[in-house]
């Protein structure tokens, strides 16, 4: 015995989202699955519109009979259709019959294809039928007399001395037949036609409704499809001039939908075409078979490139003086004449503009290529087909192919036009795809240049800010022990080492911005003791370029944080004083409604308009005497272009609305909107530092700087306190260990932050985690974001190098002070004492 077939393996699982997944990520995937879903539901729509139009909805046909055409009794065999393919045929009622076969077609015969006819169709029944019968003639002209038996069955009455004028062609007609109208034995069929063109007459069938063939029933009801067809094409022409209206350049998908609503026009014009021939209608409906070629033309044309070449130039002519003799025969009644003329030249034209269609559609994949040939060939040949019929020289059986033809060949371009815009969407969204990764890219790349130079940066302000505080440290003692004459030279000195202090710290306070390490404190400002401060600091410099720096005294207070505030008016300050050569500075403050305004106004070479964004950004400074932005990094004269940034950055911080009007050659004002704040209750002045403010502390310095641990050595001692230096943390540690734990015998220690093999936080957690809490004093050159930020989150009191000796006192007791509120109180050490020698 054979094993039975296993069974078919299950799809995996997460095969379904993986299909799904798929189709979402496939744009031309998605507009293939609708397409192929919108042309299934026409289809099931056409299908339903079949099955609900039965035979009774045809021309007056009536209910089904109850009982059968020839007597019998229900659920009996009905009687099958008579066939009628015998005739008789004469032109005139005094010519002779003549025998025709059926479908009968004049011109084959060698009659003309227009005028009357009278036909004569003899059958013979062996009973009276009891139901109702129907006549079905396939082709027949719509302006026609049909008689059964001497009654009239239907159409208009004939006079047989007079021809009036026929119609175009015939339909499918479906003629309800009473009973009583039938007899047995011999039956006659009597009809006469008028025809103007493409003369005579189809087969008939003659049966009771029921045995009505079902292909006969699909020919009538068929008629319905091609008006079905272009009801669809109208929606997708609609949407296709939508997308024109809303992107002019899409012109060729908007000439497309313009091509659709001619054709709909034209179905319309030939479904309410009127009995008799109508010059209006029949000019009407060449016209827009000229604009639909010239449409056409147009497109192909565009496809190709060659809207100005001599082709295009022929076909425009052609078009236009097809247009004249449309409007000339319709104007004098020769239309048919023109018709018959030039609807074949029209047809040649649509051949010559094949290639050119052919060529403009490169970017088409082959089998798009191949479709669209295949189509325009197929419009052609049915062009060419429908031409013949209408002249007569084809059957009479023969339907015109163009109106199904022609919508189904637009559906299939239509289609292609869609598949074109889906695959413009995709395209659209790779482009935008790799935008964006080019964008992530380069922002990448500046952010790893960014990084690169704060690193920079960082690097070469620590390595700066080592030399530049030992020599502040030493030109304070310096001034403090040098004769009297040579104090000019010390204070010469002392401004250079200032200089260089103020570039530093411009590099400190912008990486400390970008860090995000700053968090401002607002409080009420009185903003005349800042006015007296910077006047201090700015005026010598002011005065030797021979400016006058006025601040006007104002009362005001203001809400802002203090340092930040004192920050940017310094820095604007200093600004408006380096970049002025004559008149002056002036500093005010005005109201400016509920707000104060703070004004930094001069006489300086003043910013283009053009430019006014520029001076912001970092390491930009103006050249003179035109005032154009430029960046540097060495003029040594103008700074490093920083303050303006820190100042746009500091105001944003704090909420303060930075403005500047500036005018090339007249100077600039920089202003500063702030919330005014209630005054402050005046203070009591300080008394006058110590000579010794720092007498009998024992002091504990980490640093691994030579030069800086000498300078801080020598200006703590002239301070009165003992100092112990050591150079890393494993001296340090070796000095702890020869005392007993929790007692480091530290009153306070400074530590520099950089350190080899070390850093700050670890100095503060070994002396801390032997001798318990002590005060500690962070110092650092560092300007790197992730270092401020990581000192800025230890909470210890932070000192920036470089830093004059005044400032490194201010830090001394401020930790001190903060040491003391929290209950860690220096024991200060007796000169001489025990403690005192072993520091």
């Amino acid at each position: 015995m054979t094993a039975p077939p296993p069974p078919p393996p299950l799809p995996p699982p997460g095969a379904r989202s993986a299909t799904l997944a798929l189709i979402r990520s496939s744009p031309r995937l998605r507009a293939g699955l609708l397409l192929l879903g919108g042309l299934i539901l026409t289809a099931l729509a056409v299908v339903l519109v079949l099955l609900l139009a039965g035979p009774d909805d045809a021309r007056g046909m009536g209910t089904t009979p109850a009982t059968l055409a020839d007597g019998r009794a229900p659920g009996a065999a009905p009687m099958q259709m008579i066939e009628l393919s015998e005739a008789e045929f004469r032109l005139r009622p005094r010519d002779a019959w003549q025998p025709v076969p059926l479908p009968d077609t004049w011109a084959r015969r060698g009659l003309a294809s227009a005028g009357l006819g009278h036909y004569r169709i003899e059958f013979t029944l062996g009973a009276r039928p009891a139901g109702l019968w129907v006549l079905c003639i396939p082709r027949m002209s719509r302006v026609h007399e049909l008689r059964l038996n001497g009654e009239l069955l239907g159409g208009a009455l004939i006079d047989p001395f007079e021809r009036p004028p026929g119609d175009t062609g015939g339909r499918d007609h479906l003629v309800s037949v009473p009973p009583h109208l039938l007899q047995a034995g011999l039956n006659r069929i009597e009809l006469s036609v008028v025809h103007s063109r493409n003369a005579g007459l189809s087969m008939l069938m003659l049966g009771p409704a029921q045995a009505l063939p079902t292909g006969a029933r699909l020919i009538h009801q068929m008629a319905w499809i091609p008006s079905s067809l272009y009801l669809v094409g109208a929606g997708l022409a609609v949407f296709m001039l939508a997308i024109w209206w809303r992107r002019p350049s899409e012109r060729i998908c908007g000439q497309f939908g313009l091509i659709w609503m001619l054709c709909l026009l034209m179905h319309l014009l030939v479904l309410l075409s009127p009995p008799q021939p109508d010059a209006l209608h029949d000019g009407l409906l060449l016209l827009l078979q000229i604009g639909t070629l010239a449409l056409g033309a147009a497109i192909a044309l565009q496809l190709s490139g060659r809207l100005q070449s001599a082709s295009a130039g022929v076909a425009q002519a052609t078009l236009l003086l097809a247009v004249a003799l449309a409007l000339w025969g319709a104007l004098t009644g020769v239309l048919d004449a023109v018709r018959l003329w030039l609807h074949p030249v029209l047809i040649l034209v649509c051949a010559l503009l094949m290639p050119l269609a052919w060529s403009g559609c490169r970017r088409l994949p082959g089998p798009a290529r191949l479709l669209l040939a295949g189509l325009l060939a197929a419009l052609l040949i049915a062009a060419g087909h429908d031409h013949l019929v209408w002249m007569g020289l084809s059957s009479v059986m023969d339907h015109y192919w163009l109106p199904l033809a022609l919508p189904l060949a637009l559906l299939a371009i239509g289609s292609l036009m869609i598949r074109r815009l889906v695959e413009a969407l995709r395209q659209v969204e790779q482009l935008n795809a790799d935008l964006e990764r080019r964008v992530a890219e380069r922002t990448a790349a500046l952010q790893q240049a960014n990084q690169a130079k704060t690193r920079f940066l960082a690097a070469a302000s620590h390595d700066l800010r080592q030399p530049v505080v030992t020599i502040s440290l030493l030109i304070d003692l310096l001034r403090e022990q040098v004769p009297a004459p040579l104090r000019p030279m010390t204070d010469r000195v002392d401004e250079a080492v200032s200089s260089m202090e103020d570039l530093l710290k411009g590099l400190l306070d912008l990486s400390r911005l970008e860090a995000g390490t700053v968090r401002p404190r607002p409080q009420p400002v009185a903003l005349q003791p800042l006015f007296d401060a910077i006047a201090t600091h700015e005026g010598e410099t002011a005065r030797r370029k021979g400016l006058k720096l006025r601040f006007r005294p104002s009362g005001a207070t203001v809400v802002s944080d203090p340092v930040l505030l004192d920050q940017i008016l310094r820095n604007l300050v200093s600004n408006a004083v380096r970049y002025t050569e004559h008149g002056g500075v002036l500093v005010g403050v005005r109201r400016r409604g509920e707000r104060l305004q703070l004004d930094v106004i001069d006489t300086g070479v003043g910013i283009a308009q053009e430019d006014q964004d520029a001076v912001f950004e970092e390491f930009v400074q103006l050249d003179t005497p035109i005032g154009r932005p430029r960046r540097t990094l060495g003029d040594s004269s103008r700074g490093l272009g920083l303050g303006l940034s820190i100042v746009q950055r500091s105001c944003a911080l704090l909420g303060h609305r930075l403005l500047l009007n500036s005018r090339p050659g007249r100077g600039s004002r920089f202003s500063v909107q702030l919330d005014s704040a209630t005054p402050l209750p005046a203070l009591p002045v300080p008394a006058l530092p110590r000579r010794l403010p720092l007498q009998g502390l024992r002091l504990t310095v980490v640093e691994d700087e030579p030069a800086v641990q000498d300078a801080l050595r020598a200006r703590l001692q002239a301070w009165g306190a003992v100092v112990q230096c050591h150079d890393g943390l494993a001296p340090l540690r070796h000095q702890l260990a020869q005392r007993p734990r929790g007692h480091s015998g530290i009153d306070l220690l400074i530590t520099d932050h950089r350190l080899r093999g070390a850093s700050g936080l670890d100095v503060v957690e070994a002396v801390r985690s032997y001798g318990g809490p002590v005060p500690v004093l962070v110092i650092t050159g560092d300007t790197s974001p992730g270092d401020l930020s990581l000192l800025s989150a230890s909470g210890l009191q932070v000192l920036h190098k470089p830093f004059r000796a005044e400032a490194l006192l201010a830090a001394i007791e401020q930790v001190l002070a903060t040491a003391e509120t929290f209950g860690i109180t220096a024991a200060r050490a007796a000169p001489g004492s025990p403690a005192s020698r072993r520091g």
